[in-house]
């Protein structure tokens, strides 16, 4: 390159290239030299080749000098790119795809902030069907109509509804962590797909018959699944909050515990059956943060005891039931409580705090009339219409008014 600077006009010179041409005139390499507030300044720009010409210089040196006349926008080159660079790192992080946004940004939340399980069904619904089908948009490019067609796909596919109303429910959570970030605005696309009313509300309970049945079986299977299913029965705790139950929120003395990790954020303290209190009395009880329940393996219980399905099935329990809703599950164990609470005479608030529902029509959700029940209700039916003229019957109080 050769030493000499050519001058081409005020502020702006050029250095020529010892062999590169552009055109039929050697390379010019452009620089600007400049006084600001006393200072001299030179700013590179670059070769006649790479797109620089003398207009172009003139006008970035107007541009600078306009910059630190007002104090407005860069007043170097170097602080022009770093303002470029940061502008396009923002538009890019805006037009993130789904599927970037859920590997660098949701997965590391998720993982860490929610519930093993709940964790599992939104990995397990990205996977399958968000990924394959929306992962390579912008994320806040998916419309309602891109949604649309994935329910519409899921429902061809025999997905239940349930199944299409969790993945839209872990799309709309991506969505408004995206929205919490400052990278969405507005409302989630989500809002623009019916997915209509479900009804996966489970009929079934088990009778105290059953249950005792089926304690009896699972403890034949499995001593430490036996002492699982049975705090589950004599609490209604879900399978997450009693997994995570700790010596430290035991009482002997006042025979209560405490759900400390629950749905809802808010810990609840249950009375102790005697039967609950006798199989803890006689477990060797560890530290304040050692678990309770804990698996044959000596590790945390994740999912339904193997040896509870197994039980289900060796006791005919769901025989004939091809609807998921009338199957006996773990989660019914939960149902079964309230249910035979409520038909012990409980009142319906004393239930609702004991579960940790905060409206009634949870606690309808959860409860059922048992047989026994209906076939009083039937009877006195059957009271009400042989009665004679002019006799009027009592009128019996329920338990809870």
């Amino acid at each position: 390159m050769a030493d000499k600077w050519e001058k081409l006009a005020p502020g702006i010179r050029c250095r020529l290239h010892p062999t590169r041409k552009h055109g039929v005139k050697p390379d010019k390499y452009f620089v600007l030299r400049f006084t600001v507030d006393g200072q001299k300044r030179q700013e590179s720009l670059g070769w006649a080749s790479g797109g620089w010409t003398l207009a172009k210089a003139q006008a970035e040196l107007a541009r600078l000098k306009e910059a630190a006349r007002t104090g407005q926008g860069a007043v170097t080159l170097a602080e022009a790119r770093q303002i470029a660079t940061e502008q396009r790192r923002q538009e890019a992080e805006r037009n993130i795809s789904l599927g970037d946004y859920w590997t660098n940004h949701y997965e590391p939340y998720a993982k860490q902030e929610k519930r093993p399980e709940t964790w599992r069904g939104e990995e397990k619904g990205y996977r399958v069907w968000l990924a394959p089908r929306l992962g390579k948009l912008a994320l806040r490019n998916i419309r309602p109509r891109d949604l649309e067609a994935l329910r519409q796909e899921m429902r061809e596919a025999g997905k239940a509804p349930r199944t299409i109303q969790h993945v839209f429910a872990t799309f709309r959570a991506v969505w408004m962590h995206g929205k919490k970030w400052g990278l969405l605005e507005g409302e989630p696309p989500t809002v623009g797909v019916e997915l209509g009313r479900i009804d996966n509300a489970r009929h079934r309970f088990l009778s105290p018959a059953q249950l005792q049945a089926l304690l009896a079986e699972v403890e034949r299977r499995d001593p430490n699944a036996w002492e699982f299913v049975l705090a589950a029965a004599h609490t209604g705790a879900r399978l997450s909050e009693l997994a995570a139950l700790t010596w430290g929120c035991v009482d002997m003395e006042e025979k209560t515990l405490t759900l400390v990790h629950t749905k809802t954020g808010k810990p609840r303290a249950f009375p102790m059956t005697p039967q609950l209190f006798d199989m803890l009395d006689k477990k060797q009880h560890g530290e304040p943060g050692d678990l309770v329940f804990i698996n044959s393996e000596g590790g945390r219980w994740k999912l339904m005891p193997t040896c509870f399905r197994k039980a289900l099935v060796a006791l005919g329990f769901n025989d004939g039931r091809d609807d998921r809703r009338e199957k006996i599950v773990f989660h019914s164990l939960r149902h079964t409580a309230a249910s035979l609470m409520l038909a012990a005479g409980v009142d319906a608030r004393t239930i609702m705090e004991l579960f940790g529902w905060s409206t009634l029509a949870m606690l309808q959700r959860y409860t059922h009339p048992g047989a026994e029940a209906k076939a009083r209700a039937v009877a006195a039916l059957g009271a009400a219409v042989a009665a004679k003229p002019g006799k009027v019957l009592p009128i019996r109080k329920h338990a809870d008014g």
